[in-house]
């Protein structure tokens, strides 16, 4: 059973809050999510919410920037003893729970929000984090290829095209379209990262 958070803890209220949201966002997608609803969900006024962010957008863009922030610590960290199959194996059930939550509503975020370049500071925001990501998704590849005495491709696409391909692993994982022709998830997942080494590998 979850416990009341005590008054005057800021941090466990917003935990709450986001909480509500992450909830709200699985079961019903970036429509369902209304300042109303998280404030129900998390045992609050709406007035209260809005002391903490400024709008659903604002709440969208702290959910998405904390799964994105733990996936860099997690890519920075990672054993780049692994090889590039490995590396990228261990953080495929990170970026699947993540397309999990937010990819059905990526494409509304982006038309509501995104659409037409930086929106404020939550835009910003949601830019500048994904961009980080990026850069360890980057980094972690390149230092793996060199652990195991090769290169990668010098191009800004690569991160890009890891993480696109990487999403792609992820939405057939959520979805089963693999398994209907009785291709196993783990069979499903060893052939595309090590389709992704070879794609990004240097040629000798």
């Amino acid at each position: 059973m979850e416990t009341t958070t005590a008054w005057g803890d800021a941090d466990g209220r917003r935990r709450d809050i986001l909480r509500s949201a992450e909830k709200l966002l699985t079961d019903a997608g970036y429509a369902g999510l209304t300042m109303r609803a998280i404030a129900e969900g998390a045992g609050v006024s709406s007035g209260t919410v809005y002391q903490y962010f400024g709008g659903k957008e604002d709440v969208f863009v702290a959910l998405m920037a904390a799964r994105l922030e733990a996936l860099a610590s997690t890519l920075d960290e990672l054993d780049r003893g692994l090889g590039i199959p490995g590396l990228l194996s261990s953080v495929l059930p990170q970026v699947t729970e993540l397309w999990r939550l937010f990819g059905r509503s990526a494409q509304q975020w982006q038309s509501k929000v995104l659409a037409g370049g930086r929106r404020g500071k939550r835009a910003v925001t949601s830019t500048t984090v994904f961009r980080r990501t990026l850069r360890a998704l980057d980094r972690a590849v390149r230092e793996t290829a060199a652990a195991a005495g090769t290169s990668v491709i010098e191009d800004p696409a690569l991160p890009h095209w890891v993480w696109d391909a990487l999403i792609g692993v992820a939405d057939d994982l959520l979805h089963g379209a693999s398994t209907q022709t009785r291709v196993s998830p783990e069979r499903l997942v060893e052939f595309a990262t090590t389709a992704i080494e070879r794609s990004i590998l240097m040629r000798p």
